[in-house]
């Protein structure tokens, strides 16, 4: 250590690590329709959020999380409407 630790007063928190963030998920298209392998949209099945992946790819994009919860859950939500009043 660069200081030497001769002298108090000494304070200590607990601290664990945290996971604030998930990669990866299900896909989805710019309808919030989750896709199977083969990229074909499930019928009434939509997505958004942390559960998607996709718009982040291998590395997270800091910030970016609120705004694509933000959109795509508005747009899950508005789709979701959609399918349930057919």
């Amino acid at each position: 250590m660069d200081q030497k630790l001769d002298h108090g007063p000494y304070y200590a928190i607990k601290i664990a690590p945290g996971i604030h963030h998930t990669m990866g998920g299900v896909k989805i298209n710019t309808e919030t329709q989750v896709l199977d392998k083969s990229g074909t949209a499930i019928k009434g099945l939509f997505a958004a959020g942390e559960v998607t992946g996709g718009l982040h790819g291998n590395n997270r994009i800091g910030g970016n999380a609120v705004a694509d919860i933000v959109i795509f859950g508005r747009q899950a939500g508005t789709q979701s409407a959609a399918f349930v009043a057919q």
